[in-house]
């Protein structure tokens, strides 16, 4: 059985799972509210537990991944 994918909304947590885990995220435009939305296929549970237990990251590495999460965001938006 396939698992679904995980869709997530908030740029401060897909940044850090992108960081901690290393799995970049697929952005897309929700067709019901024409919300930005990130898509996970991997299993990011462990990087979600992570980012709630407030583990250390590389402050640069993640506001780099942040500013890519937005620029998707922006991009996604401006219909690039």
């Amino acid at each position: 059985m396939k698992k679904s994918p995980t869709v997530l909304e908030s740029p401060d947590l897909v940044a850090f799972i992108w960081l901690h885990q290393n799995t970049p995220p697929r952005p897309f435009l929700r067709q019901s509210d024409r919300r930005v939305c990130f898509e996970f296929t991997e299993d990011i549970n462990p990087a979600m537990d992570a980012f709630y237990q407030n583990v250390s990251i590389p402050i640069a590495d993640y506001c780099k991944n942040l500013k890519l999460v937005r620029s998707m965001i922006f991009n996604l938006r401006a219909g690039r």
